[in-house]
């Protein structure tokens, strides 16, 4: 009888942590860029409790923003990769609702800057200037090139210690003189493999390629702010991904509001059958202690 209270309250704990695992997926199920939580049993020879949380990988739904070039949304397995300007700690997520900082870097709400690997062209760069003030130094070198002559194209060669082709921060500052991006680009625009093109006149420049990784375990990742992943020894390294970029448009979460309500109601009802469990021994051994008095 004492066994059967155990596996009782055992069973109502875990319907409990059930019901407010699946409250918080239903919360957060118009937030974009979340992923729905899910869990498994471990089986205990006194009742069972849930494992530690994981996550489902499932395609998001997409919301459209027509108008927002800065917004992207990823088709397939990946994610996009930034950086903490403040730790230098790489971040990796699912929610590209990005913007342009006033300093002209590409970051999400948080403050992390957008990653990108600075495409190369075989015009020689003429000066450099110095950029990134908030985290490691880089050089950006830009071509001198006359805004009348659209086959001189200009766009920064970017890298740590001046090298080309290496990830860092994307910066498409607009020039506050004439509005442009870099000065010179009246728009933007990212094509489905995570290219970002200027365009001005009838010329349009490839500048950046949008950095995509994505990890052999995806549920060895570390979980940070609910939308964002840190790299573990268990998730392995980060590796190149063939996502597709999908621009002007977000992922929604892919939590499914009527499954997750199924769920709760399962779980009430568990709670209830297990605390009705529970009153039954309890009033057993209650009694077979009056027997024995």
């Amino acid at each position: 009888m004492l066994r059967a209270t155990t596996i009782a309250a055992n069973a109502a704990q875990s319907s409990l942590e059930m019901i407010d695992l699946m409250t918080e997926n239903v919360i957060n199920s118009d937030t974009p860029g979340y992923n729905a939580k899910r869990f498994t049993f471990r089986d205990y020879l006194y009742g069972g409790s849930i494992e530690d949380a994981g996550y489902s990988w499932k395609q998001g739904r997409q919301i459209v923003r027509v108008g927002e070039p800065t917004k992207m949304m990823l088709r397939g397995k990946g994610f996009f990769t930034t950086i903490n300007p403040h730790t230098h700690e790489i971040l990796y997520t699912r929610l590209g609702d990005f913007h342009f900082d006033r300093n002209g870097y590409l970051a999400s709400n948080e403050g992390f800057l957008v990653l990108g690997t600075p495409l190369q062209s075989n015009v020689q760069p003429q000066g450099n200037t110095k950029f990134n003030q908030l985290g490691p130094k880089y050089e950006i070198g830009l071509f001198a090139d006359p805004f009348n002559n659209p086959a001189n194209r200009q766009y920064p060669q970017v890298g740590p210690g001046g090298e080309i082709g290496k990830p860092q921060p994307i910066n498409l500052g607009i020039d506050p003189t004439n509005g442009l991006y870099l000065g010179k680009y009246e728009k933007l625009r990212i094509d489905k493999n995570g290219i970002v093109w200027g365009k001005y006149g009838d010329s349009e420049v490839s500048l950046y390629k949008v950095s995509l990784h994505n990890f052999q375990n995806l549920n060895g990742l570390k979980n940070f702010r609910d939308v964002y992943w840190k790299q573990t020894s268990e998730s392995g390294p980060a590796l190149p991904c063939s996502a597709l970029v999908f621009n002007e448009a977000l992922e929604k979460s892919n939590v499914w509001s009527k499954v997750e309500v199924d769920y709760i109601i399962e779980a009430q009802r568990q709670y209830a059958a297990a605390i009705n469990a529970h009153k039954v021994a309890d009033r057993m051994i209650n009694q077979a202690i009056e027997l024995v008095g």
